[in-house]
């Protein structure tokens, strides 16, 4: 996803009806009825403003003005088909008018219409070259678009023309984090923060990038700050369970990661997580029934709402998981190879397909699996873990005892990389037990 709930940003509307309601009045006889209208605008009732501007085009229906304020009305009603069709007709009668672009281009947007409120934003800053609020729409409609060098240039004039305007500091820290320039996004954020220090979702994105470094102490002292300015901003909550699992802490981490799935159900890694924990406690249809729904979120474009980019192949990883608890072996296959075909250069994918096919009964194609993930990423204990397992297999069916000196030397790698305490006492059990038997020196 794209960036997900500050992108909603409602701020913007103040600055679109300033511009509109600081236009002048025009004279008799319509002079009385755009006065009441702007009165009755500034103190939010709207339905009378709107009658008022229409008494006005009433009597002159080329009153440009007029299309305008009601025009702005429709807009603060979220009339936004209303707000098109009347700032359209005052463009039509002013070509000239920022401000009835500036407008029209915020109707587009809400509307989710992009590339013509693009158009009529660049309209804008072309009559208007110092037009603030439109330079930040544009810097916001180019990270929704992941046009990130457009969205840093207009930014870049925003902030040249506003210092303070922490908006667009902001867009322009998302699209240096989606560029993966972490200083300089981290930089805007903290210059977004300087000015308003209340805004969650900045923290949320310093949590994200704390976590890129595996800086999990910074990411949850961010997290922790969002939630505690925002406590319904879904994806802390799902960012901090993912720091639990890290920390061994599973019961936490199916707290927060319920928690976000409940605020926001779209959130696919969510779903993800979860489905991880569901098969480290063996629960192999609620893994299932999550992975299946984060796959689903994660496949439809533009529908997951997470703001980190969605992890598509570990989803199907997870699900190989799910489905080689549940005995659907060859489903657990599909899933692995899948996987590999979406990240062909993910070592974990051809152990998990090693593992896979060996508890399949495919020992060859376990091993060539096994070895291509060893050749991709040379330092996983589980991969050498289970070829010493496919090597003791064929030492059992073949009697050939050169086998064990491949396991011990797999034994040997795992005491030396592996950070699990387990795991190095069992392969170090395991190579007392061949020594004991004479199969090794």
């Amino acid at each position: 996803m794209d960036v997900s709930g500050f992108m909603k940003k409602s701020f913007i509307l103040i600055t679109v009806f300033v511009a509109l309601i600081t236009l002048s009045a025009c004279g008799d006889p319509t002079e009385g009825y755009l006065r009441q209208g702007d009165t009755y605008y500034d103190q939010g009732q709207f339905i009378e403003a709107i009658a008022e501007y229409t008494k006005a085009l009433e009597k002159n229906p080329s009153l440009e003005s007029a299309y305008t304020r009601r025009g702005a009305v429709y807009n603060a009603r979220a009339e936004f088909d209303l707000a098109i069709a009347d700032l359209t007709r005052a463009i039509q009668l002013n070509p000239n008018s920022a401000a009835n672009y500036l407008n029209r281009g915020f109707a587009y947007l809400a509307k989710g219409q992009y590339d013509p409120a693009i158009a009529d934003f660049d309209k804008t800053v072309a009559l208007d070259p110092e037009a603030i609020s439109a330079f930040t729409n544009l810097s916001w409609l180019y990270v929704h678009k992941s046009e990130w060098d457009k969205a840093i240039e207009a930014a870049n004039k925003a902030i040249e023309l506003s210092p303070n305007s922490y908006d667009s500091y902001y867009n322009r820290a998302v699209a240096y984090y989606r560029q993966q320039q972490f200083d300089k996004a981290v930089a805007d954020f903290d210059a977004t923060l300087g000015i308003n220090e209340n805004l969650a979702p900045a923290y949320n994105y310093k949590g994200i990038i704390a976590l890129h470094s595996e800086n999990y102490t910074a990411a949850m002292s961010a997290f922790e700050k969002a939630l505690s300015i925002d406590p319904d901003l879904a994806e802390a909550y799902k960012f901090r369970g993912f720091i639990y699992i890290k920390q061994q802490q599973p019961a936490k981490a199916i707290a927060d990661l319920n928690k976000a799935i409940e605020l926001e159900d779209t959130l696919a890694q969510a779903y993800y997580y979860r489905g991880y924990l569901h098969n480290a406690n063996q629960e192999w249809d609620k893994a299932m029934d999550d992975l299946n729904r984060a796959l689903a979120l994660g496949e439809a474009p533009g529908v997951a709402t997470d703001s980190e980019m969605v992890d598509v192949p570990g989803m199907y990883l997870e699900r190989a998981v799910s489905n080689r608890g549940k005995l659907q072996l060859n489903k657990a296959v599909e899933d692995v190879k899948k996987a590999i075909e979406l990240d062909p250069k993910n070592a974990r994918s051809y152990g998990t397909l090693g593992e896979t096919l060996l508890v399949n009964g495919d020992i060859e194609g376990g091993l060539a699996a096994l070895n291509k993930s060893i050749e991709l990423d040379p330092n996983i204990p589980e991969v050498y873990l289970n070829r010493a397992a496919a090597y003791d297999v064929l030492a059992q069916l073949s009697k050939d005892t050169s086998y064990y000196s491949l396991m011990a030397d797999d034994y040997r790698k795992v005491i030396k990389i592996s950070q699990d305490k387990e795991q190095v006492d069992s392969a170090a059990a395991s190579i007392r037990y061949m020594q004991s038997k004479g199969y090794i020196q």
